[in-house]
């Protein structure tokens, strides 16, 4: 746990203080003085409250968001802020995503930011909060109605056409898919499919053996892939919504002994995914980056406190991930170099 923190009914407590730590070690009385005055109004202030919200606590996706944010706030010494963990605790449940987030409306913090398990179900508790003076920072999976201050994200369609283009230029253009979907009341789980039908489209000689969803889960995708390796002889390519799910396929064909007949995909770039890449196991992810995510989200609501205008959003570029430049990501999240605002905000269209 990265700061030592309270666990709460469906969230964890992280909190920074950086009150009088300077103070011990620097020489010269009045120097003391200067800072020990600078350090009682800081520490005087009301700290700015952000719950960071995730749709689980188990897909290394999410603990990379939190990551994320937790570096980008740690770079604000001008006032004391609270980050606070929020999930469900069994993986993307609607129902206790909403309770978390009617408890959170009624203790009022600063800013949420936010991921909706099911961007269409969770509108109206997302404008409760709206309605109750609450800023939301959206991020991950767009909501599909309803006010927020931006949403920080990826063009999912995009990101799952480069990949799926890529796979089928690597088996000749010509072969047999299957696709293993996210969960379907995720947007991002749709735009992927909706990407990875244009790249079928594009590519006459590949054909759609089955399309079915394992929830954006390692243990699912091991069931679907299974079933899906028993129906069908020849399988060449396997479209998995992330590496969680691309990581269960991937175990299902070594199984099977197919894996070397099969390239699998996937999103996110997780860690785990990374080492998959570098032992030759997954063919090739796209960087979601749940850490940039998680940073970006967390400076937009800092920058929003300090009474900045946002954008509307910013879209992460797509990046591809395969064994030729996967070493570069073969690092701790946290040490990974994190996105530049500005950079990020120059490139929107």
């Amino acid at each position: 746990m990265p700061f030592g923190g309270s666990k709460k009914e469906g969230s964890v407590m992280m909190t920074r203080r950086d009150f009088l730590t300077t103070v011990a070690g620097v020489a010269g009385l009045g120097a003391v003085g200067d800072l020990a005055g600078t350090a009682r109004v800081f520490a005087q202030q009301k700290p700015w409250q952000i719950v960071f919200h995730t749709k689980n606590v188990v897909n290394p996706f999410w603990k990379a968001a939190q990551t994320g944010a937790k570096v980008s706030l740690d770079r604000f010494k001008d006032r004391p802020i609270e980050l606070i963990y929020a999930a469900p605790t069994k993986p993307d449940n609607i129902e206790e995503q909403v309770r978390i987030m009617e408890d959170w409306i009624t203790k009022k913090p600063d800013v949420m930011i936010f991921v909706p398990v099911d961007y269409v179900a969770l509108v109206p508790t997302v404008q409760k909060a709206v309605a109750a003076g609450i800023p939301i920072v959206n991020y991950c999976n767009r909501m599909a109605a309803g006010k927020t201050e931006i949403y920080i994200g990826s063009d999912d369609e995009q990101l799952a056409f480069d990949v799926a283009t890529y796979a089928f230029k690597a088996v000749g253009n010509k072969g047999k898919v299957v696709i293993l979907d996210g969960v379907p009341g995720a947007i991002t789980a749709q735009d992927r499919h909706r990407g990875y039908r244009r790249a079928l489209r594009a590519n006459k000689g590949m054909e759609l053996l089955a399309a079915q969803p394992a929830n954006y889960s390692r243990l699912q995708a091991v069931q679907v892939m299974e079933n899906l390796l028993q129906r069908f002889p020849q399988i060449d390519v396997v479209l998995a919504a992330n590496d969680e799910e691309a990581l269960g396929a991937i175990e299902a064909i070594d199984a099977a002994g197919r894996l070397g007949k099969i390239k699998v995909t996937g999103v996110d770039a997780t860690p785990p995914a990374i080492q998959s890449i570098l032992q030759g196991r997954l063919f090739v992810t796209a960087d979601y980056s749940g850490f940039d995510q998680g940073y970006l989200a967390a400076e937009a609501a800092y920058r929003l406190l300090k009474g900045e205008k946002l954008p509307p959003e910013l879209l992460l570029p797509v990046v591809l991930v395969d064994k030729s430049n996967a070493q570069a990501w073969n690092i701790a999240v946290e040490q990974r170099k994190p996105p530049v605002w500005e950079k990020v905000l120059a490139t929107q269209r």
